[in-house]
């Protein structure tokens, strides 16, 4: 890779981490930033076959509500990954105001490439952002890396089949939702078996995305009639003007099965 597109590839992170740090990412994602909240972070974490005192990373770990949890419920060690410096520095307070700060940790770090020892974790997991990841295959070879022998990988995330997303969604609303370069079903599948690892699971929950969207709506309904009311200009207008058209037509993709959210477990050979 040239120092040109090295540069390239930083600025785009840099660009995307500062998105996801944004008001506008809170209000159409939410504390946990991803389709099904906590309860599906949870849900993975089971699949994962995590136990007590595991070492688990997790990367892209934007304010670190996921790793809180899943240090919590499974009473194992968490160590997160996020690019953005101020989602890392409001991960590492959640830590310490759930008085998990010896449990759950927090680095600033590029999750695509994670700065951590090789071979030392028993679990690592990704919630809705290899979907947005530039080199998909180089995430996952590193994140094998990452893992003992035996070490499971989970990952969250949404699935589109081809050309079946307006050509509106490629903006702003597109890339919060994890829409603009998400994989199919069996493109996840692919990624992971070409690092080696062996699918354990795979569950459709495409009705937490669905319910993303109708919480999408009720809030784009809400700020609408705020901005009416006082006047003020909302954080992107174009997305508000056509964001109900557009989430009835993601509404509609989901419920023919050509836009989905996927859960995929697979483990790393033990030889």
């Amino acid at each position: 890779m040239s120092s040109m597109d090295i540069l390239e590839e930083a600025k785009a992170k840099a660009c995307c981490a500062g998105l996801y740090q944004s008001e506008l990412a809170r209000m159409v994602m939410g504390d946990s930033m991803h389709p099904g909240g906590l309860a599906l972070t949870n849900q993975m974490g089971r699949l994962m076959g995590i136990q007590p005192g595991d070492w688990v990373a997790d990367l892209a770990s934007a304010r670190g509500n996921s790793a809180v949890a899943v240090s919590r419920v499974f009473k194992c060690n968490v160590v997160g990954v996020e690019f953005g410096r101020e989602a890392a520095l409001e991960a590492h307070a959640a830590a310490v105001n759930a008085r998990l700060a010896e449990r759950s940790h927090n680095v600033q770090g590029d999750a695509e490439s994670p700065p951590l020892r090789a071979g030392r974790f028993d679990s690592a997991f990704c919630e809705c952002a290899m979907s947005l990841f530039q080199n998909k295959a180089r995430a996952v070879a590193e994140t094998v890396n990452l893992l003992k022998p035996g070490g499971r990988f989970g990952l969250s995330d949404v699935t589109v089949e081809p050309n079946c997303l307006p050509a509106e969604i490629d903006g702003t609303l597109g890339q919060l939702l994890c829409l603009t370069d998400a994989l199919t079903v069996q493109g996840y599948v692919d990624l992971m078996e070409a690092s080696g690892l062996q699918m354990l699971h795979q569950v459709d929950a495409s009705i937490e995305g669905i319910k993303i969207l109708d919480a999408l709506e009720a809030k784009l309904g809400a700020f609408t009639a705020w901005q009416k009311m006082t006047g003020q200009q909302g954080p992107d207008p174009e997305m508000l003007e056509r964001g109900p058209e557009l989430l009835t037509t993601l509404r509609g993709l989901v419920q023919e099965g050509q836009l989905g959210y996927w859960i995929f477990v697979a483990e790393k050979p033990t030889s």
